[in-house]
């Protein structure tokens, strides 16, 4: 799978703007913004880094029957994904996602995003008989020195990932490589019998399958 790139102009502007927004990021963290200011940063990030038209694209205070969300995003007049916003001084947790959820759950959005400010996570919904939820990525835009090393991950964001179904194939990709997807490949039978002859050919030892299943399962489990 071929990894998703922003275009250079793009590319060249996200960079100069998160230069710009980890300098603001920082006093906003030393004065401990609260949830209403911290808003207010991301509404200008959306437009300088991350290309969303501010008067078009985004919907501030979205009403959702008795409930309002601090950010709608449109892509092509259709909705996309929701934004909730915490203040930078909050740590990230469940409870922020599970509120987040209940909104998108309304207007069945796949897409979720929790900030703030300082850290950014993207999730992906699914809708059965309940609202499952998996993150797909997580940003901290203060945890590297190198803006262009940030945008190698923050680009997932941008209004151009959305338009080229890269989040999609991101997510198709995490879950791929799941903890539980290898685990079935590790312990498959298939899988099982060929580590058994491969250890037969380094070790001379002709071992059982089961001792190398759990072998493998103690692995897995440390």
């Amino acid at each position: 799978m071929k990894n998703f790139e922003l275009t250079s102009k793009s590319k060249e502007l996200a960079i100069k703007s998160i230069n710009k927004y980890k300098k603001i990021i920082e006093v906003a963290k030393q004065k401990g913004l609260n949830e209403s200011d911290t808003s207010n940063i991301i509404n200008d990030m959306l437009w300088e880094i991350l290309w969303y038209d501010k008067f078009f694209d985004v919907t501030t205070e979205y009403r959702i029957r008795w409930q309002y969300c601090d950010y709608w995003v449109k892509i092509d007049n259709k909705l996309t994904f929701l934004i909730e916003v915490k203040g930078i001084t909050i740590d990230l947790n469940s409870n922020h996602i599970f509120q987040a959820t209940s909104y998108a759950w309304n207007e069945w959005i796949k897409y979720v995003v929790l900030t703030n400010l300082k850290k950014w996570r993207l999730y992906y919904l699914s809708f059965w008989k309940k609202v499952d939820y998996d993150l797909i990525l997580e940003v901290d835009l203060l945890e590297d020195n190198s803006s262009s090393k940030i945008l190698d991950s923050f680009k997932y964001f941008h209004k151009e990932s959305f338009i080229k179904w890269a989040v999609e194939e991101l997510f198709l990709k995490t879950q791929a490589f799941s903890n539980k997807n290898i685990q079935k490949i590790l312990l498959s039978p298939v899988i099982l019998k060929k580590i058994q002859a491969e250890l037969k050919t380094l070790t001379w030892l002709k071992l059982e399958v089961e001792e190398v299943e759990a072998k493998i399962k103690d692995l897995i489990a440390k």
